[in-house]
C-alpha cells in the first residue's frame, strides 16, 4: 500500500509551486465546508507512472478535482460553489459554469507561468446515458461512484487532498495492478456503447505509454461495433451532436499527434474506424497516402502547411465510396470547406488527370492550378497517381510563390501607359520567370532581363 505522506510528497515535488499553492487553497476551502476534495484523473495516473528516481514534473495544462461529502453525496453544485469560492482568491481567473453537469472550470489568464492553466471542479456524480452517444445525465453521488463512471481502471484513481487520511490513494477497481501489467481494462460492459470515443482515447493512451487493451475490452469493442449501434446512432444526426463533437475532438488529438500512425494501426486492428462508417477501413493504398502526407508535411514551410490532423482525416475518408464521404464529414462536423473537398474529390482527380499530363511547361501547370485553394490541391495531390502528384507538389512548393519581377509602376517608368494590358504583361512576366525564360544571378539582373523581355514582346 502506498504511504499517503509519501504520495503527497511526490505530488508536491512534481508540481510547480504555484500549482501546489492553488491545490492547498482549494483543499482548505473544501475542509471549511466539511467536504472531501480529491485530485482525480490523468494527473494521478501519471504520478504513479513516473519513475520514482527521476525528477519529472507534472506541469499539466489542467487538473481535475472532485468534491464529495462521504458517507453521503455532496450537495448538488458543490463543485461549482468551491470554484466560485476559489476565484475570490484568484481574481485574474475566468469562471465557466456548467450547471447541467454540476461542473465548473477556472481558467488562469495574464500570468506567464499559469496562463491558460485550468482546474475543472466537479461534484462527485454518477452518469446515465439516455441513448448511445448522448451527453450523460448526472446525479450527485459518492467518490466511488464518481470514479466508476470513468473509462478505464488506470484512469479511476483519486488522491484525497483533505483530512482525515489526506494523501490517501483511492483505487477501488484494482487499477494499480493494471498499471503494472500495462492493461487497459474497462469498468462496465456498456462502456464503448455509451461512448465510442473511449476506444479512441484508449488507443492514444496505449501507444503513448506502452499499454494494450485487455482481452475483455477487445471483445467489448468488437461486440459494440458488430452490433451496428453506431451506424444507427449516427443516422440520427440531429440527436447526437454531443457524440459528433467528442468524436471530432478525439480524431483531432489522435491524427495531430506524432504517434498517429501507431494509434491508427491499433484502431484499424480493432475495426474501430467503423464507428465512423460501417465500410471504413485502411487498405495498403490508404496507409501509403498517410505516410506520404507525414513526409511531405515536414518538408513544407510552416506558413504553407495545411492542418495536419484534418488532412490525415480527409485522406482516410477519401477511402470511402464517393457517395458516403460528405455525409460522414457532416456527421463529424468538419468545416464546410472540408466537406466540399471530399464531395468534389473525384471530379478534381479526373480533371487534373486529364489536364496536368498535357502541361509541358511550368507556367501551364500554374494556369491550371492557381484558381484552386491549397488545401483542395493537397487532398487531390495525395490521392492521385505520381505524374499528377509530382506536378501539384512542384506548384505548391516552387511555382505558386513566384511573383512577376516587375510591377505596374516599373512599366510606367519604362514608358508604358496604364491599362488592362498591364495585367497581360505581368502574367507573361510571371510565366517567363517560372519557365526559366527570364534568369539572373541577382535580383537586379533578373529585373533588367525582365525589362528586356517586355521591350522585345510589347510595343510602347
Amino acid at each position: 500500500m502506498l504511504n499517503p505522506d509519501r504520495l503527497l510528497v511526490r505530488l508536491k515535488a512534481r508540481l510547480a509551486p504555484e500549482f501546489w499553492e492553488i491545490l492547498d487553497r482549494a483543499s482548505q476551502l473544501a475542509r471549511e465546508r466539511q467536504w472531501h476534495l480529491y485530485i482525480v484523473g490523468g494527473i494521478v495516473r501519471d504520478l504513479l507512472l513516473l519513475d520514482r528516481g527521476k525528477n519529472d514534473s507534472l506541469n499539466l495544462p489542467d487538473i481535475d478535482l472532485s468534491v464529495d461529502r462521504a458517507p453521503v453525496a455532496a450537495t448538488p453544485g458543490a463543485g461549482i460553489e468551491l470554484a466560485t469560492a476559489l476565484q475570490k482568491h484568484y481574481p485574474q481567473t475566468r469562471l465557466e459554469v456548467f450547471s447541467t453537469f454540476q461542473t465548473a472550470t477556472l481558467v488562469w489568464q495574464g500570468s506567464d507561468r499559469l496562463n491558460s492553466f485550468s482546474i475543472d471542479f466537479a461534484t462527485a456524480r454518477t452518469e446515465t446515458y439516455a441513448y448511445p452517444g448522448a451527453n450523460p445525465q448526472v446525479q450527485a453521488s459518492s467518490i466511488r461512484e464518481d470514479l466508476y463512471r470513468r473509462d478505464f481502471t488506470v484512469n479511476a484513481f483519486a488522491v484525497r487532498l483533505t483530512h482525515p487520511d489526506r494523501g490517501e490513494l483511492l483505487d477501488f477497481f484494482d487499477g494499480l495492478t493494471d498499471l503494472g501489467s500495462r492493461h487497459l481494462r474497462v469498468l462496465h460492459e456498456k462502456s464503448f456503447i455509451d461512448d465510442p470515443t473511449r476506444m479512441y482515447r484508449g488507443a492514444r493512451f496505449a501507444v503513448r505509454f506502452g499499454f494494450e487493451f485487455d482481452l475483455h475490452a477487445q471483445r467489448l469493442i468488437q461486440d459494440a461495433i458488430s452490433s451496428g449501434i453506431y451506424a444507427r446512432t449516427l443516422a440520427e444526426r440531429d440527436k447526437v451532436p454531443a457524440l459528433q463533437t467528442r468524436m471530432q475532438a478525439e480524431l483531432r488529438y489522435t491524427l495531430g499527434a506524432s504517434y498517429s500512425q501507431a494509434a491508427l494501426t491499433q484502431l484499424a486492428a480493432l475495426n474501430a474506424l467503423q464507428c465512423l462508417h460501417p465500410t471504413l477501413s485502411l487498405d495498403d493504398r490508404s496507409w501509403w497516402h498517410l505516410r506520404w502526407v507525414s513526409r511531405a508535411w515536414q518538408r513544407l514551410d510552416e506558413s504553407h502547411r495545411p492542418s495536419l490532423w484534418l488532412t490525415r482525416l480527409e485522406v482516410i475518408l477519401a477511402g470511402l465510396a464517393p457517395e458516403f464521404r460528405e455525409s460522414v464529414a457532416q456527421n463529424l462536423q468538419l468545416p464546410d470547406d472540408s466537406q466540399h473537398r471530399l464531395k468534389n474529390l473525384d471530379r478534381l482527380q479526373k480533371t487534373f488527370a486529364e489536364t496536368l499530363p498535357q502541361c509541358d511547361r511550368p507556367s501551364q501547370v500554374v494556369r491550371c492550378l492557381q484558381a484552386y485553394h491549397c488545401d483542395s490541391l493537397w487532398l487531390v495531390m495525395v490521392t492521385s497517381p505520381r505524374r499528377v502528384r509530382h506536378k501539384i507538389w512542384q506548384y505548391l512548393t516552387q511555382w505558386q510563390a513566384v511573383k512577376p519581377p516587375l510591377n505596374g509602376k516599373d512599366l510606367q517608368q519604362m514608358g508604358y501607359r496604364p491599362g488592362p494590358h498591364f495585367r497581360t504583361i505581368l502574367e507573361a512576366l510571371k510565366a517567363a520567370l517560372v519557365d526559366g525564360e527570364i534568369e539572373g544571378d541577382t535580383e537586379d539582373e533578373i529585373r533588367n532581363n525582365a525589362r528586356l523581355f517586355v521591350l522585345n514582346n510589347y510595343h510602347l
